[in-house]
């Protein structure tokens, strides 16, 4: 009997013993730190250049220095002044004009040039405070792209919408990726968008192609018709286009889809990405690419 009574009271002792550990180790961790100190590197600008040319959208360049990150001090400054070239064969063969509204952003339209598919195309960027000359890597031309059986087909229950429906002639060579994008047009003909790449960026039809050429395809997809968000006035024609994209365009989305995911920007320089400006960031890039015009 004593000696259950003993244990009894041992084990007693071990759960007063027991809760005062639980207890202590509790405040102990109740009490850790929820933040860690860091201190941003100093803020440096790195100049950033996205340029492209496509066959019927024109060219365009961007010139921008790099921001900073949230939290890092510092300001970006001011776009800088300069001017860009195209060169074919490593000669410069057109300027691109810089935009009066828009600093630091240039254009090319598309009925001053005619590219070449198998001829090496780059730019040339000069800057005018420095005299610094910055170029691009060469990128050549993708085949041209082929829309067919072009169809817009509009629902009388829900006229804002129609169902486009298209089929791409196959490759015969390797492309980056291939991108389909409607411009919608206004009553007097006007695009209501620009067309541009950010726009095949942009499209639910973007798609990588891979390490070989492509077979025919066939796409269907639901598209917007409005022209305002009332829905008072729909498009009366749309310019179905289709872009084939060389393989720097490619590939500098599919590292900047990646950074998407971590809350980097194409403003910033967090992760290096894949470029082909030499000295600087950012991409120069051709697309080719093929339209048809539809009446709603």
């Amino acid at each position: 009997m004593d000696r259950f009574m003993l244990s009894r009271k041992s084990l007693a002792a071990i759960y007063v013993l027991i809760f005062v550990v639980c207890n202590a180790v509790s405040v102990q961790c109740t009490d850790h730190k929820t933040t860690v100190p860091f201190d941003f590197p100093p803020y440096v600008p790195r100049l950033v250049i996205l340029s492209s040319i496509g066959t019927i959208s024109g060219g365009e360049a961007h010139l921008f220095w790099s921001k900073p990150l949230p939290g890092q001090a510092g300001v970006a400054p001011s776009a800088p002044e300069g001017a860009v070239y195209l060169l074919q064969e490593g000669a410069r063969i057109h300027a691109f004009a810089e935009k009066a509204d828009s600093s630091g952003y240039f254009v090319l339209p598309a009925d001053a040039i005619s590219l070449q598919v198998n001829t090496p195309y780059a730019i040339e960027v000069i800057l005018e405070e420095s005299g610094e000359r910055i170029y691009s890597q060469s990128c050549f031309l993708p085949e041209k792209p082929v829309l067919e059986r072009v169809a817009v087909n509009v629902d009388a229950v829900r006229p804002f919408q129609y169902t486009l429906s298209w089929q791409q002639r196959g490759t015969t060579t390797k492309i980056g990726a291939a991108s389909v994008f409607p411009y919608l047009l206004d009553s007097i003909g006007n695009f209501v968008t620009r067309p541009r790449l950010a726009m095949y960026f942009r499209s639910p039809e973007f798609r990588y192609a891979g390490e070989q050429a492509w077979s025919a395809q066939i796409g269907s997809r639901l598209f917007d018709r409005q022209l305002n968000e009332s829905q008072t006035a729909l498009a009366q024609f749309v310019d179905v286009r289709l872009a084939f994209l060389s393989p720097e365009l490619s590939r500098f989305k599919w590292e900047v889809d990646r950074s998407a995911y971590l809350g980097e920007s194409i403003y910033q320089t967090v992760r290096p990405q894949y470029s082909n400006i030499i000295g600087a960031e950012g991409v120069f890039g051709l697309y080719s690419e093929d339209s048809v015009l539809r009446q709603f």
